[in-house]
């Protein structure tokens, strides 16, 4: 259509030539003294032995001769492209399209040089001019040497083949990983494919990103991962002695074939600066054997707890992220199998203070330091260490034996009365440190002081001092509630650091 168009303004500018045309260049031939119309303008050559020819025009409405020809030049260049094939679009690859951009940026220095060109076998033939009273059009004949040109174009499908590459490149290797019985890397490449496969323009996208999530999940649901270490106790604040391993088999038993080189990520629990429980993870991998192993850090807090060690599929994963909303639901499918493919390992951490036989002397006071009927504190306190297995029990002693006194007083108290009874003893006092009306709400602050002695000795094994609000409808629950997290808190700091 755009050639059609072409010849009609050629046919009209002919007739006008009378009046305003004019040529440059030896295709132009003189007859009658008048201009005519270059042969190759109507019929644009298509190649002969050794070159193939491109035609465009460009026009200005302004009669810039310059601007007439960097259009037609322009024109040469989107004639040529076509002829290649190739073109840029939101997914085509960084590479291809810096390729691409290059090609083109050289081809129109090319045309605009006059002493020699970057692209081989590439030059103008041909200029001519139509000047008519709506503006200046130019057309512009270029010859391409066909050897080079082909090279070109190879070089350039080459180039743009990276997106097709892009998906059946993994798609063949992950065939290829599971006729190996390799799941697991087969999986990697199947994922890969699909996430390529949706952001590329080839052709049935969509069916291959199916496909390819398909294979994935098939290729997951054939590995597991086995236990060979579970239960295990550690003393709080020492190295475990022994690992946790896991096997990674392509079946669902410890003698399966083993899977190598899996990538696992371990999830434990550890105590931070803060004293807070938080959970880190690592990356481990299965060896030859397929077993992969993790030794925790020395805990340092007691009581049970689990390490979690599931599949990881590193940042294969998120390149399904941006998946278009009609692929979501077979993207969420392939996750669910994911986070499927995990095994949980208990440990016990065990405080060796607790095989020490322990009492406990605290006493609850009211904001101007006097004993009052509540035992809160000291019941918190009893309770979580009972729980943790600590031998621990109430001193039957009176307050005034422990509030107010020195530390050098109280230990020789201690001493006196049940040195021959116990090996430690937990000491202290909590007090009511504010006290507040927000509406049908009373809040209390409660702030606790204690410490731990070794009764013989009179040495000082640990020192505590925390603060706790709780509220309630009145003062009792609130004072109540308040002392009894307290003494929890207290408790929980006792068991994770004493020794």
């Amino acid at each position: 259509m755009r050639r059609l168009i072409l010849q009609v303004l050629i046919l009209v500018a002919g007739l006008l030539l009378l009046f305003t045309g004019c040529a440059s260049g030896p295709a132009k031939v003189a007859v009658g003294g008048k201009e005519e119309i270059p042969e190759w303008v109507l019929n644009p050559p298509v190649s002969d032995d050794e070159y193939m020819y491109f035609s465009g025009s460009g026009t200005s409405a302004k009669g810039d001769l310059a601007q007439a020809e960097e259009a037609a030049r322009g024109a040469v260049i989107d004639e040529i492209m076509r002829y290649m094939g190739v073109r840029i679009t939101s997914e085509t690859t960084a590479t291809a399209k810096a390729s691409l951009d290059s090609y083109q940026t050289e081809m129109t220095q090319t045309l605009k040089s006059k002493s020699g060109g970057r692209v081989t076998g590439l030059e103008i033939r041909d200029k001519w001019t139509s000047e008519r009273s709506d503006g200046l059009t130019m057309y512009v004949l270029a010859g391409y040497n066909k050897e080079e040109l082909l090279k070109e174009k190879a070089r350039l499908e080459a180039v743009f083949q990276e997106m097709i590459e892009a998906v059946s490149g993994p798609e063949r290797k992950g065939n290829t990983f599971t006729a190996q019985g390799n799941y697991y890397q087969a999986a990697l490449k199947y994922i890969e494919a699909a996430g390529a496969a949706f952001k590329s323009e080839i052709e049935n996208a969509e069916i291959k990103f199916e496909r390819n999530i398909n294979q994935a999940k098939e290729a997951l649901r054939a590995i597991s991962i086995i236990k060979l270490t579970d239960n295990i106790e550690v003393f709080l604040g020492e190295d475990f002695a022994q690992a946790l391993a896991v096997k990674v088999v392509a079946g669902s038993g410890e003698g399966d074939p083993p899977l190598a080189e899996v990538a696992l990520r371990v999830s434990y629990p550890v105590i931070k600066n803060t004293g807070r429980k938080s959970i880190s993870s690592v990356q481990i991998k299965s060896g030859a054997n397929g077993i992969a192993d993790f030794t925790p850090p020395r805990p340092e807090f007691v009581g049970k707890e689990k390490i979690t060690i599931a599949l990881d599929l590193g940042d294969s994963l998120e390149a399904l992220e941006t998946a278009p909303r009609n692929l979501i639901d077979q993207v969420d499918a392939l996750e669910e199998i994911v986070l499927k493919k995990k095994v949980i390992v208990s440990f016990e951490s065990i405080s060796k203070a607790g095989a020490i036989e322990m009492g406990i002397a605290i006493f609850d006071l009211d904001a101007s330091g006097n004993a009052i009927a509540l035992a809160e504190t000291s019941s918190g306190i009893l309770e979580e260490l009972t729980r943790a297995n600590f031998k621990v029990r109430s001193l039957p002693v009176a307050a005034t034996s422990i509030n107010g006194r020195t530390d050098a007083q109280v230990a020789a108290f201690l001493k006196s009365n049940f040195g021959g009874e116990l090996k430690r003893a937990v000491y202290g006092t909590a007090r009511i440190s504010d006290h507040q009306q927000d509406g049908d709400f009373v809040i209390i602050k409660v702030t606790g002081s204690i410490k731990v002695v070794e009764i013989e000795s009179g040495k000082i094994l640990l020192s505590v001092t925390k603060s706790k609000r709780a509220q309630g409808t009145n003062t009792s629950t609130a004072l109540s509630s308040a002392f009894k997290k307290l003494g929890e808190d207290i408790a929980t700091n006792i068991l994770n650091n004493l020794r």
